[in-house]
């Protein structure tokens, strides 16, 4: 007789991935579901399969706040390689122009980085998932077709030289939301008269979280199951640090969990994380300035089930 399938746990956590070269994101997020053998489990922005480095991975409960992740600033390290741009803009693609990079000096790049600090607009590149008529723009690339793209407003906040060799050059970025680094080499490049592409990209940062607490597949599954594994979790609050936050009682919890506003002192008005006594994460509530606190997402406390969708 055939044995059915184990049952899923209700494991609740976010799990900071270092992800590996070649995997897509979908495929990690699902390498650790089951390892977890999670009921539900999302990730908070994709990374390309050529890229590495931080995926945030939400288990359980935590895959509320997925949504409420997918604006947060981010900071990569890449390398790109001068004299060659390619159709992806980066090293998957084929090389469609050529440039010499032996005059090119480390002065050159450095002083080209003022230009794109701060607000700054970028083409999106063809390859890339925003949709034109419900197709990704990738789909028309892959077909030989190109199409107009609007500009997009984008911020860099950071961007630093880390190592130039004469072919390569190394630097670090902290962005907004919708960066496209691979234009960014690209366009860094053509400051100084060159053509390029990205040769390698890791994240190593996606606020609130840091590449410092990143955990590899391969430890993962080393990790005995149960309280060992658990242990690798991150609590769900994690993912609100920074945010105005307030601390309430079982009685407004509970409230708060039937979908009831509360009248409290006036705060500034905007999203707030709310806590229990013993520092769990309830939910996310809406202040509208003027004392009013509306409940907007609420976790699912085993022993406190609430009725909010």
């Amino acid at each position: 007789m055939a044995k059915g399938k184990s049952r899923r746990r209700s494991v609740d956590g976010i799990f900071l991935l270092d992800k590996p070269l070649g995997l897509s994101s979908n495929a990690a997020l699902q390498n650790v579901k089951h390892l977890y053998n999670a009921e539900k489990a999302g990730h908070t922005g994709s990374l390309d399969p050529l890229a590495t480095g931080l995926l945030p991975i939400c288990l359980g409960e935590a895959t509320k706040l997925s949504a409420y992740l997918l604006d947060a600033d981010k900071r990569y390290q890449a390398r790109v390689r001068l004299g060659q741009r390619t159709s992806t803009g980066d090293a998957e693609g084929e090389v469609v122009q050529t440039s010499d990079p032996s005059a090119i000096g480390r002065g050159q790049l450095e002083a080209a980085i003022p230009r794109f600090l701060g607000a700054i607009t970028q083409i999106p590149p063809m390859y890339s998932a925003i949709k034109l008529e419900g197709r990704p723009l990738y789909t028309l690339a892959r077909a030989g077709i190109e199409v107009e793209r609007q500009p997009r407003q984008v911020r860099i906040s950071q961007l630093r030289l880390l190592d130039f060799d004469g072919l390569h050059f190394d630097f670090e970025v902290a962005c907004s939301k919708g960066t496209y680094v691979r234009t960014l080499a690209e366009d860094w490049a053509a400051a100084v008269g060159q053509q390029a592409h990205l040769a390698a990209l890791r994240r190593t940062g996606l606020e609130p979280f840091d590449g410092g607490a990143m955990i590899t597949l391969e430890q993962l599954q080393q990790a005995e199951p149960g309280a060992p594994r658990d242990g690798l979790l991150l609590p769900p609050g994690t993912a609100l640090r920074g945010w105005p936050q307030l601390t309430v009682d079982e009685v407004l919890a509970h409230r708060l969990s039937r979908g009831q506003a509360l009248l409290m002192e006036a705060g500034p008005a905007g999203l707030t994380a709310v806590f229990d006594q013993r520092q769990r994460l309830l939910g996310i509530a809406e202040s509208d300035g003027a004392g009013h606190l509306v409940p907007r997402r609420w976790m699912n406390h085993a022993e406190n089930k609430p009725e909010l969708g």
